[in-house]
């Protein structure tokens, strides 16, 4: 897919923990509505192995979207491999099988919504027909825009710089089950790319290179098949923990997501830590930076490791606040689940969140504040 800059552990409470938060509504009795959670989520999936239909819990990428009372969720679906010689004759090729909506009202009862993109519905010369990763949804007024990253495994010729690779690809609708229309690549976007929209309007690429840059984007000729990158890259986030003086750096930076809260600009990524750091900071964890523009300078988390989990994502929670999905990566127990934790930011644009599984969460129920959304 974060408690003041402290790092999650990621415990098993044996109580009711409580949070709090101001302007709760009331069911008319005195008593406060309330929503209640417990990480990891029961939620599960099912897919179609090619003799029978397996049900699946482990997501990867996952995002959550909130429009009115309802939660949408999409992620990248098992098979999570790339292109593997050993699996093309596996159904769809041995790639994920698209982009699947999920929604929930509760974050415990789920129902299905369809498919967004299905590469068994997708012609063969389609550029985008396999590995679906990493798929957003981000609103802009009225219009809904999906982000992934695709290619196609039938041929390099069908891909559009004619090799194999991963690409980035945007498409638009008028309502956030679909259909997305005129989906486009941006242009050397790389895998994981990730969309960002700024209270002034303006889009941006969030990248994935090892380091973590930023480019503005045009999507004014989307309906074309045109999408623009303006201006210079910046890269924003140092792969290398040197800046905060951590002996461990981890091997690269991918899964970006950026959020506007409190008027500073927080950037979440994922890290692999592997075998050439200490085992204590092995592992795949989420980092974080902040700053004052969206092109930065960003400073990052002095932790470096903010939390032992997986590729953030921010939507509208029930109480008001800013949360946020995410993988388990913690412990075995609960390896590749979906989780959310509310999110917070302090005025100094340092992150501060619980991630904590097995126990029950309790929130009160509140809309969402009108300054915690930039849009």
């Amino acid at each position: 897919m974060l408690k003041a800059w402290l790092a999650c552990l990621g415990l098993c409470l044996p109580a009711l923990a409580m949070r709090t938060a101001g302007g709760e509504a009331d069911r008319g009795e005195g008593v406060p509505a309330a929503f209640t959670y417990r990480n990891p989520l029961d939620f599960s999936y099912s897919y179609f192995s090619g003799s029978a239909e397996e049900t699946k819990k482990e997501i990867r990428d996952p995002c959550i979207v909130r429009e009115g009372d309802t939660y949408y969720l999409v992620f990248t679906m098992w098979p999570f491999r790339g292109r593997d010689e050993k699996h093309l004759n596996d159904v769809d090729m041995g790639s994920s099988p698209g982009i699947r909506l999920f929604s929930t009202k509760d974050f415990k009862t789920w129902k299905t919504e369809g498919w967004l993109v299905k590469s068994s519905e997708l012609p063969n010369d389609c550029p985008y027909k396999h590995r679906f990763w990493a798929p957003e949804i981000h609103k802009d007024g009225g219009k809904f825009y999906l982000i992934f990253t695709a290619d196609n495994w039938v041929d390099p010729k069908y891909n559009q710089d004619g090799r194999w690779g991963m690409y980035a690809y945007i498409g638009v609708a008028g309502k956030i089950t679909g259909p997305y229309e005129h989906i486009t690549r941006i242009p050397s976007g790389p895998c994981d790319t990730s969309l960002f929209h700024d209270t002034d309007g303006t889009f941006y690429a969030v990248m994935p290179k090892g380091d973590i840059c930023i480019q503005k984007l045009d999507l004014s000729e989307l309906p074309k098949g045109v999408i623009k990158r303006v201006g210079e890259e910046r890269r924003i986030v140092s792969c290398s923990n040197n800046d905060i003086g951590m002996k461990s750096s981890p091997e690269y930076l991918e899964g970006p997501w950026m959020e506007k809260l409190n008027g500073k600009y927080i950037v979440f990524f994922a890290a692999l830590y592997g075998r050439n750091n200490l085992p204590e900071d092995r592992g795949y964890w989420v980092g974080a930076a902040s700053g004052d523009s969206a092109m930065g300078p960003f400073k990052k988390d002095p932790r470096g490791k903010v939390f032992h989990g997986g590729h953030v994502a921010g939507f509208d929670g029930p109480d008001g606040r800013k949360w946020f999905s995410y993988r388990w990566e913690k412990d075995a127990k609960f390896r590749g689940l979906l989780c959310i934790d509310p999110l917070d930011v302090d005025k100094d644009g340092r992150i501060q969140a619980d991630c904590t599984a097995g126990a029950e969460i309790r929130v009160p129920v509140r809309q969402p504040a009108g300054g915690n959304d930039p849009r």
